[in-house]
Parts: C-alpha cells; structure tokens; sequence
C-alpha cells in the first residue's frame, strides 16, 4: 500500500495528525472549513490497508465511508482542488475515493466493474 506520510499531509494541507499509531502506520487528521461548519475527519493505516472518513456538518455526522483493501492513497492538487484520492481492490474490483480538502470540503465515493 502506498500512502503519504505525516510532513507530505503538513506541506500540502497544513494539517497535522490529531492521532497516530506508528506500530499500525495508522494517522488520523480533521479538517474543518471555515466559513460552513463542515468538518472532515480522515483516517487510514497501512497495516490494516484501510481508509475511513466521516464528513459532519454543524457537529452531526453526515456520511461515513470506511473500507479495506486500500492500494493507494495519493494527494492530489489541480487547477482547482486539492485532496486525497484513494483506489481500492475489492475482489478484483476497483473502487476509489476523492476527498477533496480545498477550496471546499467533499467527498465521492465511486465502484465501477468491468463487464
């Protein structure tokens, strides 16, 4: 599993970990938007090879994702946006996620097979 470390989250997001469990390579960050009350709480491990996100909005939760099978996880900036892109192998099937942290806080979620 590939996946950015603790000073790559520091440099592209100015976010640090609010836990880390360095015998799981396990980090855990939250995000919060300034002018919405939209918060995102991002978590993932390299030993379990999982990613979970909860997007809360005014203190309630929203949406949660969690899953195994993580492959990569990646920062990516554009144009436009930065975030965190996620590619999953479920039995073959690839899912991916985009967590966009700037300008705005969202999320997708997406499973596509092949046939």
């Amino acid at each position: 599993m590939n996946f950015p470390n603790t000073d790559d989250f520091l440099e592209a997001f100015g976010i640090e970990p609010v836990e880390e469990d360095p015998s799981m390579a396990y980090c855990r960050y939250v995000k919060t938007a300034p002018d919405d009350g939209l918060e995102i709480d991002i978590s993932f491990s390299a030993v379990t090879e999982s990613f979970q996100f909860a997007l809360r909005c005014g203190g309630h939760e929203v949406a949660t994702v969690s899953s195994e099978k993580v492959r990569s996880i990646e920062l990516r900036h554009d144009g436009s946006s930065s975030g965190i892109h996620v590619v999953f192998d479920i039995h073959g099937v690839t899912s991916e996620a985009l967590v966009t942290l700037e300008p705005e806080l969202s999320c997708r979620w997406w499973t596509l097979r092949n046939v």
